[in-house]
């Protein structure tokens, strides 16, 4: 047999078996394109100047944006509650470095979207944006 051939049939399969890997295989949150950029230089958004400052944005995503700097990196999460349906409540709200979900107060932490409260139905992460800082504008996106 060619070893050649067999040499590019083994590379044929290793490249069509790999797969795109997806961070976020979430059933509850459909997949959105959405660009939305802020000026840090407008008022409402001073809070975000400093390490460990958040703000709700509710425009962009599925139910808004929680935005949190770390570090002076700005982390870009989607409001939605990551382990449930959109509904009337599942919009999370800030509480200091972490976001909690109304409906079954569930905690997250802004600085890496992990749950923090668990009640082992919960498996998911806050699904994460792309941002992108580049002076005192921020690029957010999907």
């Amino acid at each position: 047999m060619n070893y050649n051939k067999l040499f590019f049939l083994f590379i044929f399969f290793e490249i069509i078996s790999c797969s795109k890997n997806q961070l976020n295989d979430n059933p509850f949150l459909q997949d959105i394109s959405f660009e939305k950029v802020i000026n840090l230089n407008l008022p409402q958004y001073d809070n975000l100047k400093y390490s460990g400052g958040s703000i709700y944005l509710s425009s962009g995503g599925i139910k808004g944006l929680l935005l949190f700097n770390i570090n002076d990196q700005i982390m870009a999460w989607e409001a939605s509650c990551p382990n449930q349906y959109p509904s009337q409540c599942s919009t999370m709200i800030i509480e200091g470095v972490q976001s909690k979900c109304p409906c079954e107060e569930l905690k997250y932490s802004l600085a890496t979207g992990q749950i923090l409260s668990n009640n082992n139905n919960s498996q998911y992460p806050m699904l994460l944006y792309y941002s992108e800082k580049n002076g005192n504008t921020i690029r957010i996106s999907n």
